[in-house]
C-alpha cells in the first residue's frame, strides 16, 4: 500500500483515537499539532515531507492557552499559499462545527475550499487526499520508489537522505555535475553514519569528520587480491563485510563524486558529451545500496565485529606518502595529493606549491601532518613538507 505523509492542525486531535486509527489503515500517517503557529512551524521545515495538510476550522492560532477560533485557520492558509514556490501542498479543511449558522459568513470566505465534516465526511477526506497528493511530482516518486525512501527515515539513514534524494530526482534530467554528485555523496554519508549508529562502523571513521575512502575500505574487508584492509588502525573481521557488488557500486559512485583526479575526469567527461546517464546511472546504484542497507541492518549483523592493530613503534603507520599533484588551483595556488596507496587526498599549501614550481600531475614524496581547522574545529590533514 502507498503511504502518505499527513500534517494536521487540530486542538483536539490526540482525543481522535479513532480517526487517527482509521487514517492509518487507509495509508494515511498523520503527525499533529494542537496550534497554527506549531504546525506551520513544522510545515516551513519540513514541507518537502508531506504529501497534504488537514486543517480544523477552529483550531488555537498561538498558545493552548487561548481559545479555539478560525484566525488560526486563515493564519495557516495564508501561510501554506506563501510556500507555494516551494511546493503546491494541497490542503483540506476537517471540521465538527463549521456548518452551523453562526459560521456561515466563515462558510462564505472558504468558497473556494474543499470544507469536510468530522464523523459523517472521513471517508471522503482520506481519498481525497489520495487523490490530490497522488498528483504531485514528489509524492509519485516516493511512491515509485518506495523501498528506497523507507530507509530515508531516522530509524535508518535519516530524514535528510529522503530530501536530497527528492531533488535529485526532481532534477534527474537537468542536471548540475557539481551539485548533483555532492548530494549523492552527502547520501552516502549518511549511510556511513547509519553504519557507527548500528555499531557496524567504528567511530573513529566518522568523527572528527567523515573518512570516506577509509571507511568504504573498511566496510569492504578486502581488496580485490582478497587481502584485509588496515583503516585507522583496525580490520573488520570477514563474517560483516558488504557484498563484493554492494563494494564495487560504493566505489563506482565514491570514484564519481569525490573530489580529486578521479572528479576531475568525471566533470571533463560529463561536460564533453552533455548528457545525464552518467549522472543517473550512478544514482540507481545508489538505490540499490540503500535498499541493501535496510536488508543488512534488519538481519541483525553482528555489532562492532572488529579488531583494532597494536603497533609496535617500528610498525607505526608511516605519515610518508607518494603520489600525484592534482586539482592545482592556478588562481589560489593550492593543490591536492592523491596518494598511491589510496588513501584519502591530502591538502598542499600555496607556499609548498610555490616554493617547489608543483605542477599538475608531477609525482611527489610529502610528510603528512594533522591540523585544526580554525573554522570548523575538525582535525584534518595537509603536507607539512616535501621529501626530496
Amino acid at each position: 500500500m502507498n503511504r502518505y505523509q499527513v500534517l494536521w492542525i487540530d486542538d483536539d486531535a490526540e482525543k481522535q483515537d479513532g480517526f487517527l486509527d482509521s487514517a492509518y489503515l487507509e495509508g494515511l500517517d498523520v503527525n499533529y499539532y494542537k496550534t497554527s503557529k506549531k504546525g506551520m512551524e513544522e510545515l516551513v521545515d519540513k514541507i518537502e515531507h508531506y504529501d497534504a495538510v488537514i486543517l480544523d476550522a477552529m483550531v488555537f492560532n498561538e498558545s493552548e492557552d487561548e481559545n479555539a477560533a478560525l484566525t488560526g485557520l486563515f493564519n495557516s492558509i495564508k501561510r501554506i499559499n506563501s510556500l507555494s514556490d516551494r511546493k503546491k501542498i494541497p490542503y483540506f479543511i476537517f471540521s465538527g462545527y463549521i456548518d452551523q449558522d453562526e459560521h456561515a459568513s466563515a462558510r462564505e470566505m472558504l468558497a473556494d475550499e474543499t470544507i469536510f465534516m468530522k464523523s459523517k465526511d472521513n471517508a471522503a477526506l482520506f481519498l481525497a487526499i489520495k487523490e490530490e497528493a497522488s498528483k504531485q511530482p514528489d509524492t509519485q516518486i516516493r511512491h515509485k520508489y518506495q523501498r528506497v525512501f523507507e530507509v530515508c527515515t531516522e530509524k535508518y539513514i535519516g530524514e535528510n537522505a529522503s530530501i536530497d534524494l527528492l531533488s535529485l530526482f526532481l532534477n534527474i534530467s537537468h542536471f548540475n555535475t557539481e551539485n548533483q554528485f555532492n548530494t549523492i555523496r552527502k547520501i552516502v554519508e549518511d549511510i556511513f553514519i547509519a553504519f557507527n549508529k548500528f555499531q557496524l562502523l567504528p567511530n573513529e571513521f566518522i568523527t572528527p569528520s567523515i573518512a570516506i575512502n577509509e571507511t568504504s575500505k573498511f566496510l569492504s574487508g578486502k581488496n580485490h587480491k582478497g587481502e584485509l584492509f588496515t583503516e585507522r588502525g583496525y580490520q573488520h573481521n570477514e563474517e560483516t563485510h558488504i557484498p563484493v557488488q554492494i563494494s564495487t557500486m560504493l566505489w563506482n559512485i565514491l570514484s564519481a563524486t569525490q573530489d580529486g583526479s578521479h572528479r576531475s575526469k568525471i566533470d571533463l567527461h560529463t561536460k564533453s558529451l552533455n548528457t545525464p546517464y552518467l549522472f543517473q546511472s550512478i544514482l540507481y546504484q545508489l538505490l540499490d545500496v540503500i535498499v541493501w542497507f535496510k536488508l543488512h541492518v534488519d538481519s541483525n549483523p553482528k555489532k562492532e565485529n572488529w579488531f583494532k592493530i597494536n603497533y609496535t613503534k617500528e610498525e607505526t603507520i608511516s605519515n610518508i606518502k607518494k603520489g600525484e599533484v592534482i586539482n592545482f588551483h592556478a588562481f589560489k595556488g593550492f593543490a591536492f595529493l592523491e596518494p598511491e596507496d589510496g588513501t584519502e587526498n591530502v591538502f598542499i599549501p600555496p607556499h609548498l606549491v610555490t616554493n617547489h614550481s608543483l605542477k599538475e600531475t608531477a609525482i611527489i614524496t610529502a610528510e603528512i601532518e594533522e591540523y585544526t581547522d580554525n573554522r570548523t574545529q575538525e582535525l584534518r590533514k595537509r603536507v607539512k613538507k616535501l621529501i626530496e
